[in-house]
């Protein structure tokens, strides 16, 4: 597995595509901070806050992450060198979605450490609140990042199974756009629906209501069981597929 992850990482590193959006994507967060250079700058706690609400965007960039960890392998007829080669599909599968979770978390670390970074260059960490709003953000990136991986298992499913890849993107968005209003705009209350219950208490989104209970972020315990849950289930149903579908 170890050789399979480092082969996926030397093909990463080729591919310059992938950093070039990384870096637009650090641009776009610098751009936060421009209200920064105003008279009177927003506090710390403005900037924590706009970190927890953006952080609902991973759940739409987990797709792009699922791509390049397939890296179009029906489309490019790759896909059959790697099973004639006589690489297990298991390996396949749960190699080519490790290294897109290994990818992604450590993208979200640096994004992490780059927002905080900004945070300390316009003199935040010098205000009374800056260590609660340090914890408020590391603690929602923790929260967040087990639903994030979950999103990013569904998106590699899809993948796996759908010979098509904009198919499979195509079909994950409309999922995503639909349901997340559901999930964020529910409550744990049951109702007279078992799906509209299902989807509001277990969907991999619905945890994320936990980011604005305050004065602190709590429920890590119920993000990561939810999250690992669907991790469970969304690769173990991918493997079951993926073991059994014709490659050509």
């Amino acid at each position: 597995m170890l050789n399979y992850l480092s082969a996926e990482w030397y093909k990463l590193r080729h591919t310059k595509g992938i950093f070039l959006a990384f870096g637009f994507l650090l641009f776009l967060i610098s751009l936060f901070f421009i209200p920064a250079m105003w008279l009177h700058r927003p506090t710390f706690e403005v900037y924590a806050n706009a970190y927890i609400v953006t952080l609902m965007l991973g759940f739409f960039l987990a797709p792009i992450f699922a791509v390049r960890a397939f890296d179009d392998q029906y489309g490019r007829g790759t896909m059959k060198n790697e099973v004639v080669f006589g690489i297990p599909r298991s390996r396949i599968y749960l190699g080519k979605l490790a290294f897109g979770g290994l990818v992604g978390t450590g993208a979200a670390l640096l994004v992490l450490a780059f927002y905080l970074g900004l945070c300390a260059l316009i003199g935040g960490f010098g205000e009374e609140n800056a260590l609660l709003c340090i914890e408020l953000c590391v603690r929602a990136t923790l929260l967040v990042l087990p639903l994030w991986l979950a999103s990013l298992s569904l998106a590699f499913l899809f993948q796996a199974v759908m010979r098509s890849t904009a198919m499979a993107v195509v079909v994950n968005y409309l999922l995503l756009i639909f349901l997340i209003p559901i999930a964020l705009m529910g409550s744990d209350e049951p109702t007279a629906s078992p799906i509209l219950n299902f989807i509001c208490r277990w969907f991999f989104v619905s945890p994320f209501r936990k980011l604005y209970v305050v004065p602190s972020i709590t429920g890590l315990g119920d993000s990561w069981l939810v999250g690992v849950g669907w991790i469970a289930a969304t690769t173990l149903l991918g493997l079951a597929i993926f073991s059994r579908k014709e490659i050509n």
